[in-house]
Order: structure tokens, then sequence, then C-alpha cells
């Protein structure tokens, strides 16, 4: 499966062999990879709910001759790197199923530490240092040289970032001189924040403190409840704080919402790793708030290293400082060989969610990439007979990642936790009497696997004859939350076709 584990180096706090496990997809212009899953949603939801009646063994079987997709050495590769908390699917699903993209260059969409599939690596405290912004960059350029066998590539590659990654995509271009055509960065921020995002960051972080002490220190959680009673009475009652959800939507959307599907996503995760987790906000810095508390400029050599072409894509509106900092970003690339600044009109600060048609317009006229570059007919043909084997590829992927796409390209067949009340609890009692009866146990505790949920009349309309295979529930390895987010990130209301109601399965899930 696409999870590329980096070698140990204690320097970058990876203090044993594949601690740090990245997980990536690849698409390219033969097998594209996210075009087919926006196409084929249904498909892959539906395989999910089949898994449920396979046993596992036949199901690692059948993931054995699928999932991985080559590189293609004829075309450039653009690395997409998300920001902050997001998964890079969700924040990137539009540019990663963009058509134009998909058909001119191979992308790698990558999950860094503590994002999406890829876990967090916890730090230890002899190590000297923190997780910092030369760390993630290192990082990423040891995935590429481990996925490509060498620093270059002969058609070239491009980065394309988002907020904070973009000053690791600069990291990175200066790390490895020559090696990239283009650095692309959208929704940028500055090298150092202002003192008003820095006390905003640090009553953010006061008040998720508050409630992680509010929530691990309460009493009913005694010590002689049985491991899933307490685990499920902790996650029922845990929220985030309604400040923190405000502050971040108005970072990311100002006045506007963020789709339903992509606040859920963030509620759970962040309910998750910086409430419900052990440790709290203490692990959270080893892949989060050390990039934020670390922050320090490029030297100036390092900068000037920086050669290839720049381009620096903002929204003019709603921004989370007091003006357009897109010329700031720029002018540190003094060298390089073209830059490039645009600005979205009308548009908030996260691009690729909220202006994602915009932004990839953006990058297909800097890459330029034109309307019309078609496949002669014969390239045509031969390609369509290696697109013939996308469907046994992308359900060859884990159930892990089939779901992430599900998440991102058919929200509208992923159950919300708001969908039904009681579906927990029904969920929970059921759990204890398989585990009771010790019939249909995995290897894990099941109260540490993750589990799916999707509306299941919604996936049965959306691909007829799957109502036959609903009947079962699984559980994989895995680790995750079972909380029931209840003040989600404002955001548009998920539509409901007829007949999809608030009927849930509940399957193995992601940590989200």
């Amino acid at each position: 499966m696409p999870f590329l584990e980096l070698p140990q180096n204690d320097a970058l706090l990876r203090f044993e062999p594949g601690q740090v496990t990245f997980h990536y997809l690849v698409s390219t212009p033969t097998s594209p990879t996210f075009v087919w899953a926006q196409e084929h949603a249904s498909e892959l939801a539906s395989s999910l709910l089949a898994d449920a009646n396979r046993s596992t063994s036949n199901s690692t079987s059948a993931q054995a001759h699928g999932g991985k997709v080559e590189l293609d050495p004829n075309f450039p590769i653009i690395l997409f790197l998300p920001s902050e908390c997001f998964s890079v699917a969700h924040l990137f699903s539009a540019q990663l199923a963009n058509r134009m993209l998909s058909s001119h260059f191979n992308l790698i969409a990558l999950d860094p530490r503590g994002h999406g599939l890829t876990k967090d690596v916890p730090i230890v405290q002899t190590a000297g240092r923190k997780y910092d912004l030369d760390i993630k960059a290192a990082d990423c350029l040891d995935f590429l040289d481990l996925l490509l066998g060498s620093k270059t590539w002969q058609k070239g590659i491009h980065i394309l970032a988002c907020s904070m990654s973009g000053l690791v995509a600069a990291r990175m271009g200066a790390a490895w001189p020559g090696s990239f055509q283009s650095i692309m960065i959208t929704s940028p921020i500055l090298e150092e924040e202002t003192s008003f995002m820095v006390e905003s960051f640090q009553g953010i972080k006061e008040l998720l403190e508050e409630s992680w002490h509010t929530l691990h220190s309460n009493p009913t959680n005694d010590a002689e409840r049985r491991p899933s009673e307490a685990c499920f009475a902790m996650d029922s009652c845990a929220k985030l704080p309604g400040e923190v959800v405000q502050g971040f939507t108005f970072r990311w959307a100002g006045s506007e919402s963020i789709p339903h599907h992509i606040s859920s996503y963030l509620s759970r995760t962040w309910l998750e790793r910086l409430v419900l987790h052990e440790k709290g906000l203490e692990a959270a810095r080893d892949w989060w708030f050390d990039l934020y508390w670390l922050r320090r400029r490029m030297p100036d050599a390092s900068v000037a290293s920086i050669r290839c072409d720049i381009l620096v894509v903002e929204g003019d509106s709603d921004l989370p400082y007091d003006r357009n900092v897109g010329q700031e970003i720029a002018a540190l690339f003094r060298n390089a060989r073209r830059v490039k600044v645009e600005q979205v009109a009308n548009a908030p600060f996260l691009l690729s969610v909220k202006r994602p048609e915009e932004l990839s317009r953006v990058i297909c006229e800097f890459l330029e990439i034109k309307e019309g570059q078609e496949e002669t007919p014969t390239q045509e043909k031969m390609n369509l007979k290696l697109k013939l084997g996308m469907g046994e590829r992308m359900l060859g992927l884990d159930a892990e990642e089939r779901f992430e796409l599900v998440k991102v390209y058919a929200p509208d067949l992923v159950a919300d936790s708001d969908d039904d009340d009681e579906e927990d609890e029904e969920g929970h009692h059921s759990d204890e009497e398989d585990s009771d009866s010790g019939e249909g146990e995995s290897s894990t505790d099941p109260e540490d696997a993750p589990v799916y949920r999707l509306r299941i009349n919604s996936v049965g309309n959306a691909k007829k004859g799957t109502e036959s295979r609903l009947s079962a529930t699984t559980r994989t390895n895995g680790t995750g939350s079972r909380a029931s987010v209840s003040n989600h990130l404002p955001s548009m209301p998920g539509s409901q076709e007829d007949g999809s109601g608030p009927v849930v399965r509940t399957l193995q899930e992601t940590h989200l």
C-alpha cells in the first residue's frame, strides 16, 4: 500500500526504523487516481460495505493485487503539501482531480506527520530540539529521495504548498538547489507571525488546555470502569471550545462558511488529537504547534540559493493579516528565475477549499497548460488499455484510504455524527455483546479500532445492488476515537437526497 517508511535519524527526530511512515497517493495521466475517485466514489463506498462480508484473509489477498500506482517517467511531478492539520486529500481535492493537471503531471499527494493517515511521532525529551520547519522539510526531502531514488526527476518536479507548508517548500528548494522547477504557494503566511496572531494562537492554546484538563480530571471517568466504558463516556461528553471553532473558521474563510465535510473532518481530528489525546497539547506540539512557536526567518544565503520559478496566490478579502502578504513572500526569492503573484478577487484565505476553480486556473496558467492539449489518437488508444485496470487498483487500496477518498469526493455518502444521536450508544452496546460472546473478534481491541459510518440508503441509491450487503459490521487494526462532535465548525449544510435519511451503518473508519 502507499505508505513509505523514512530511515531512522535521531537528529531529525526519527528514533526508530519505520517510526515515521508517510502516507501518500500517486496519480498519473494513465492512472488518474483522484479523477477516478471523484467519478466512482459510490463504487469505493460500496467496496467498504462489501468488505464487511469478506474475511480478513480474502480482503488482504485482494488488496495485494492493487492500490499502488507507479510514477510515469514521461511526465513531470507535482508534489502536494497540505497545511496545518488538513489531510492533503481534503485540502487539495479539486486540484488533485483537475483534469488538466491530471493529464499532464504525476501528482503526489503527501500527508506529513500528523496529517491524514500519517501518524504523529512522540518527541523524546532528550532529543534536544523540537519538530520545526527544517525537520518537516527534511522529512519531505527524504520521502522524495526514497520514492524517486534520486534528488532529481528528468521531466522536473514542482511543489504546490499551502500556508505553513509554503515555508516548508522554500526550505526544500534551498536544500536541493536545482531539483525543483517551481514552488507554488497558496494562502501564504509570513515567516514570522505578527504579535496579534501570536496572541490569538496563545489564546486558542489556553482554551484547548482548559478543555483537556476539564475532561481528563472528570471524576466520573473512574478507574473501576471497563476500559471500553471509560473511553465511551469520555468521548461522549467531549467537545471543542466554541472560540477555537470560530477563530479558525474566520482565519480560513472569513465571513463565509467551511464545506460541511471539511468542518466535520476537522472537528473530529481536533477533538481526538487536541482534547481526547492522553497527552493533550503536548502531543500536538510534536506535529503542529511547534511549527508556529519555532518559526524563524531563513538565512539569506539559503533563500539566495532558490532559483526556480515562484508562484504566490492569495485572496483579497477577510485575510488573517491587516494586509495582503503575497508580494512580501515573493520578494524573499530575489534570485528566482521567474516570480508571479496572483490575487483572487473577493476570496478569503483558504483558496483551495473556498475558490478551488480559480486556484486551479491560476496554477494551470502558471505551468503553461493550455486547453486543447489533448492526447493524440495513438496515445489515447494506448492509455485506454492502461486505464482499464484503474478499478482494480483503486479497490485494492487499504480500506482507510478508500474511505478517505469517499469522504472527500462523496461526502453525502458519509454519515455525520449528528445524524443519529443514539447510533454510537447502540454500536457501543453491540460491541460489548460481541466482546462478551467472543465471536468475530479481530486481533485488536474493538474499542481501539476505528469505525466507518456510511449512509447506507445513499450508497444504495448511488450504486444499485448494494442493499443486500449491508448487514455486517467490521473493525480492523487502527487507532481512533468514536467521539460525537457536538459543535462542528460552521459549515454549509450537507445535501441529502430523498431516501438517504439518517440511516447509518457503522463499518471500519479512519482515525478522523
